[in-house]
């Protein structure tokens, strides 16, 4: 193949990553179920991936089947590593050490697999984000070309995995200690008691679950904590005096954690003196509660600092949402006067187009008419027909220019591009604009399967929205290839922007001082559409436009 064949093939390669990088960031918008995200991810990587397999790695490197799809077969539900799932030879890499392997399938090929996958790739996520909890992707490759747009697009994915793991799997694996120790059905208050006393434990199991609250129990402070972290009780019961970790070390140790810092603490002890209400309380207790306690009190005690906190979280939230009201308020006063700015610098823009061409141009056709009507005034001194023709030629020249200087004006409010072609044609001409004025590769691609024209405004607002994210490109992204993609997805209108430059900080995307985006988020209100935008630091920015299908 020649070298200019593969260059072309790997520019479609990459181009078509960038689209499905662009797809699987979408989903981080907004958070889903471990559950849903296989068919998810493997719609989003089709022309890569085959097939998909996740795991939970245990302590002792042993993995757990979590979801799978797209494979011939259901994979092993449980493993000691990830050799013998995937049939690798004994001294292969064990995929799980905290970075990305790609391996190709050995003849001990297993039946999950299928035979039409020639590659694997295991990309071990969560850790960092989730102590205690990790995982591993298997991905069943079609082909493994260009390795580094490969490993981005395939981690991204891990990562939000990763994400769904901390959700579901942890909350998952509390709910079954609670199941195993008297249920924790959905919409009960969820309290957590960490007592080494056994007794203790079954006399308050039998209060709470006669109170109908779910019960959940650790036997030590550092298995507390960690259950604590997992299932983010509502409330959480700690005896002071325990065997491996002090009742206030512990109770210090949950105020400086960010999951478990709101959540209401009630101190059990058996000393009733002030010192030690005063030290718990002193280091964040909620409550106090002296053993021996009545059924009553302690249920009592437990239902009040429930709706203490659920109170005070409202009163957050409500404040939170009046924040945002105002800031909403000081933002649309700002995005007034930037629009009232624009429009009038788009009237001196015009009015200085008018004036130095158009105006100087039907000037010097007035003057050549006037010298003209002059000369044919004085019957005894006509021209020459040939001087006179001269004369009307230059000044058809100069209403030529006219014309010219009336349809550029003309171009610039309103591309004829999107009148005569619709929004697709404009694009591809922004696109080749762009091109010609910067050697930037800018590409459209458009999918016509299911594609429906949209209303002249929201076309020109789309493209408006389109051109003030090619600006932004232009300006600020360092990049050398975009790509423009418009299709039709679940009865909506996607438009997609996607460049690899520096990629857009996350610091601007609301910063008040961040015009063009303000004034795209204006855009896509007043069509009904939605828009996200996204960077990613050295992986460029993308910019996703959706409107359903049903806003003509």
């Amino acid at each position: 193949m020649s070298s200019a064949a593969e260059g072309k093939r790997e520019h479609e390669l990459v181009s078509r990553r960038m689209l499905a990088f662009a797809s699987v960031v979408e989903h981080l918008a907004v958070p889903n179920e471990l559950a849903a995200l296989g068919n998810e991810m493997l719609a989003s990587m089709r022309d890569d991936v085959e097939a998909l397999a996740v795991y939970l790695v245990r302590e002792d490197a042993s993995l757990d089947l979590l979801l799978h799809a797209g494979c011939h077969q259901p994979p092993p539900a449980h493993a000691p590593d990830v050799r013998q799932v995937c049939g690798l030879a004994p001294d292969g890499p064990a995929g799980h050490g905290g970075e990305t392997r790609i391996v190709e399938i050995g003849p001990a090929r297993p039946a999950w697999i299928g035979e039409r996958p020639s590659t694997l790739a295991a990309v071990p996520f969560g850790g960092g984000s989730a102590p205690g909890l990790r995982g591993l992707a298997l991905f069943m490759l079609r082909q493994a070309d260009h390795v580094p747009s490969l490993a981005a697009l395939l981690e991204l994915a891990a990562h939000e995995l990763s994400q769904a793991l901390v959700r579901d799997v942890a909350t998952a694996q509390g709910q079954g200690q609670g199941q195993g120790q008297g249920g924790a059905g959905a919409g009960k208050i969820r309290v957590l008691l960490i007592d080494d006393e056994e007794l203790l434990l079954a006399h308050v199991r039998r209060i709470l679950e006669r109170a109908g609250f779910a019960f959940y129990a650790a036997q030590s402070a550092r298995e507390g904590f960690d259950l604590a972290t997992s299932i983010q009780p509502d409330v959480i019961l700690i005896d002071k005096v325990m065997p491996d970790l002090d009742g206030i070390k512990l109770l210090r140790m949950m105020r400086r954690n960010e999951l478990l810092s709101t959540v209401p603490v009630i101190m059990l002890s058996g000393q009733a003196d002030e010192a030690a209400r005063v030290a718990a309380l002193g280091e964040g207790a909620d409550d106090f509660v002296v053993k021996p306690f009545s059924a009553k009190d302690l249920v009592a005690r437990i239902e009040a600092n429930v709706r203490l906190v659920r109170l005070r979280r409202d009163a957050v939230w409500r404040q939170g949402e009046l924040l945002r009201l105002r800031q909403s308020q000081q933002e649309l006063r700002t995005l007034l006067d930037t629009v009232q700015r624009v429009r009038d610098d788009e009237r001196r823009m015009l009015a200085r187009e008018v004036h130095d061409q158009l105006g100087q141009i039907l000037t010097a056709a007035k003057i050549d008419l006037r010298l003209l009507q002059d000369r044919v005034a004085q019957p005894d001194t006509l021209p020459p027909a040939a001087e006179m023709a001269a004369e009307l030629k230059a000044v058809l020249s100069s209403v030529d220019l006219a014309i010219a200087a009336v349809q550029d004006i003309a171009a610039l409010l309103r591309p004829p591009e999107l009148e005569e072609g619709g929004l697709v044609a404009a694009l591809r001409w922004q696109a080749a604009e762009l091109r010609r004025r910067t050697g930037i590769d800018c590409t459209v691609l458009h999918d016509p399967a299911g594609y429906v024209e949209q209303h002249p405004f929201v076309a020109g607002e789309l493209l408006r929205m389109c051109q003030e994210a090619l600006t932004n490109v232009l300006r600020h992204a360092g990049a050398t290839r975009v790509i423009i993609q418009v299709a039709m997805r679940n009865a909506s209108l996607l438009v997609r922007i996607c460049d690899n430059g520096s990629g857009i900080p996350r610091a601007r995307l609301h910063d008040p001082a961040s015009l063009g985006l303000k004034g795209m988020r204006e855009r896509a209100a007043s069509i009904r559409a939605s828009i996200h935008i996204y960077g990613r630091p050295g992986r460029g920015s993308i910019v996703a436009i959706r409107r359903r299908l049903a806003y003509r």
